[in-house]
């Protein structure tokens, strides 16, 4: 009976999916809503790909699961992610679909899951993943994942024990996950920009998780990355098996250091978060079996998703579409300090409301008040544009951080806001958009550019 269920559901979403595809929508969240709800053992149930790996963490697990499927792709293996984004149950169950021909039978020979944290623990226990990949944990948006020690307790205790970990050495959260499985650690070691304490309002680990001492940072990267030691005990930050220990900028390459040897590898992108990014699909497919010289093959052929950063030049005015995610303090002030270091003249506008939570006005603002807007401070911040309906919060937030009130310009109408723009005054436009918002990001961008055209 739970097999003759399965099977119904399996068709019954496929038939979904290609009704929903006719009228032109990508279909990755409601084949997975009428198989669930027609076997709610699907996930269980399901049989699986030769390969399955689920990538899960505050910041960063789309870019990392996109750049895994392009790079198996490349690779010229048959494989499916829910790469729009869609990664509650519903999303990853329609992935799993995906993975199926009509019949029940697997089809790929690799399935890449985005999970959400929080909803891992309706995942990850079915799907029992081959491997288990983990940027990190970070403060999220306060209404869904609060603290980072909370997402770090639901992940642990879900994620089952056959499950190898491929995490980050230098976040002192999700680096302490499943201490009995097999793990690896991936990280960065001291770079010339690194600090000792940290600058940011967020700093969520100064603490030693064992005993309460104050941490001693080595070195810091941004909020608690870095590399920490505990005075009063013998925790610290977890040694790297694959290590970057050269990162050269000008020549657009890292150097990998693992198990004795040297790889040098293009930068995919100079961001910090983004090497990180890269750093972490390095490693996963060295693990998955790649050889050296094979990772360095498929490396060069994979880029970071435009949907999260890509630039277009119109009259000398560069203009730059960067993802930043709303909610999440964490992701924002990344974002902020990246903008702002940007050598020439710029122009920020803020457009980082979320889509669907404003149509019911419950968006909690208080978020922007911890993000780093002090980084706005910045010489060469010229002009900051902030939109959407929570555009006086970004006002206040960015006045209280020093910005001059002259500089500041608000417009509750995103599109409306491009007009504000003084595209004479600067040489850089950033136009930061939330995870819900890129469609609205590109009418804007469009938008500015028809202004550059014109004012030849």
């Amino acid at each position: 009976m739970a097999k003759l269920r399965f099977l119904i559901a399996l068709v019954a979403a496929k038939l979904t999916k290609f009704a929903i595809k006719l009228l032109g929508r990508n279909a990755s969240h409601n084949p997975g809503v009428i198989a669930l709800k027609i076997c709610p053992d699907f996930l269980k149930l399901a049989p699986k790909a030769p390969l399955v790996i689920c990538v899960t963490g505050t910041n960063g697990k789309t870019t990392v699961s996109n750049l895994l499927t392009d790079a198996f792709t490349a690779d010229g293996k048959k494989v499916v992610s829910n790469r729009t984004g869609s990664n509650i149950v519903p999303g990853c169950t329609t992935n799993l679909i995906n993975s199926l021909n009509v019949f029940g039978k697997v089809k790929v020979d690799v399935t890449v899951y985005e999970v959400d944290e929080r909803a891992s623990r309706l995942i990850l226990p079915f799907l029992k993943p081959d491997y288990l990949v983990v940027t990190n944990f970070f403060r999220d948006s306060l209404k869904r994942n609060a603290h980072p020690d909370y997402i770090f307790s639901v992940v642990d205790t879900y994620c089952p024990d056959t499950t190898k970990l491929i995490l980050n050495a230098d976040e002192l959260c999700s680096a302490r996950l499943k201490e009995n499985n097999e793990r690896v650690f991936y990280g960065i070691a001291e770079m010339s920009t690194d600090i000792k304490e940290s600058i940011n309002i967020v700093a969520d680990y100064s603490l030693c998780p064992k005993c309460g001492t104050q941490l001693k940072y080595d070195y810091l990267r941004y909020h608690h990355i870095g590399h920490a030691r505990c005075p009063g005990c013998d925790f610290e930050s977890k040694n790297a098996d694959y290590l970057v220990t050269k990162v050269d900028s000008e020549n657009k390459t890292f150097t990998l250091t693992h198990n004795g040897k040297d790889m040098v590898f293009p930068l995919i992108n100079d961001i910090i978060f983004n090497i990180y990014n890269q750093l972490t699909v390095i490693t996963t497919l060295l693990q998955v079996g790649y050889t050296d010289e094979q990772v360095q093959e498929l490396v060069e052929k994979i880029h970071v998703p435009d949907s999260r950063l890509n630039h277009t030049e119109v009259n000398g005015v560069k203009v730059t579409q960067a993802m930043s995610k709303g909610q999440s303090c964490i992701s924002s002030c990344r974002t902020f300090d990246f903008v702002s270091s940007q050598p020439g003249k710029k122009a920020v506008v803020i457009a980082v409301d979320d889509y669907y939570d404003r149509k019911k006005s419950i968006e909690f603002s208080g978020w922007i008040y911890d993000v780093d807007f002090e980084f706005m401070t910045r010489e060469g911040v010229e002009q900051i544009i902030c939109t959407g309906p929570r555009c006086y919060d970004h006002k206040v937030r960015a006045l209280l951080a020093g910005v001059p009130e002259e500089k500041i310009a608000c417009s509750p109408d995103e599109m409306a806001g491009i007009d504000l723009i003084n595209v004479d005054l600067v040489d850089n436009v950033f136009i930061l958009y939330d995870t819900s918002t890129y469609n609205l990001s590109c009418r804007m961008k469009d938008k500015l550019l028809a202004i550059l055209e014109a004012s030849k």
